[in-house]
């Protein structure tokens, strides 16, 4: 459910309408002379939304195998010493350094 109020209404009545949104999970659209402004919404909807809630339910790779399958994807794509992977820094650091020129 989505419902319009003026910045006053938002202002005179802010506590009724954050429980509206967190609890009600309705999206809160704040207006100013008619045009919307901005958006309140509760935070279970706003994870919901950028689906924040599914990554953190993610189970986690344990450090050890992340570091394993790191150091097997540079041996796969040709990086076997550390003067490969050096090398490779050195690149992407250049690379960025002229994007952003």
């Amino acid at each position: 459910m989505m419902t319009q109020i003026s910045v006053s209404e938002t202002s005179r009545n802010l506590s009724h309408w954050i429980n509206r949104a967190s609890y009600g999970r309705e999206i809160v659209v704040i207006t100013s002379r008619g045009r919307a402004k901005a958006v309140m919404m509760g935070v279970d909807t706003f994870e919901d939304l950028i689906g924040l809630g599914d990554y953190a339910e993610r189970d986690r790779m344990p450090l050890e195998q992340l570091r394993e399958e790191f150091r097997q994807a540079l041996i796969e794509a040709g990086y076997r010493t550390r003067e490969d992977i050096s090398h490779l820094v050195h690149e992407v650091k250049a690379e960025i350094a002229a994007e952003q020129k």
